[in-house]
């Protein structure tokens, strides 16, 4: 159970980063408000970009796991203008895209 519980958390730490790198970047504050929530969803925004990978990464690692429900939100309110391609940064369903893309490396 334990290999299971550290591929659970290796999966949601990629699909944090992804969905982070993936994000298009003018002020930072999309990319860097993506939120880690651990059974709840985290409706926070934080605008300092201070890291979301850097924040959510150690909280995967301490709360997430085996069995737990983890949220990857953002809660600003252009982010879904984002996805549905209002920056030539990145494609249209960049949050899907990131989705599919972490599914495909472990299939």
């Amino acid at each position: 159970l334990k290999d299971a519980d550290n591929l659970t958390k290796k999966i949601t730490g990629d699909m944090l980063t992804t969905i982070v790198a993936a994000t298009p970047i003018d002020t930072s504050a999309a990319r860097g408000n993506w939120r880690v929530g651990i059974g709840k969803i985290d409706t926070t925004a934080d605008l300092s970009s201070r890291g979301a990978v850097a924040v959510g990464l150690p909280k995967i690692a301490s709360q997430g796991g085996l069995g737990k429900i983890v949220y990857i939100s953002n809660s600003l309110k252009y982010i879904e203008r984002l996805n549905n391609g209002w920056s030539m940064q990145a494609p249209k369903n960049f949050m899907q895209i990131s989705f599919m893309n972490v599914v495909n490396k472990y299939k």
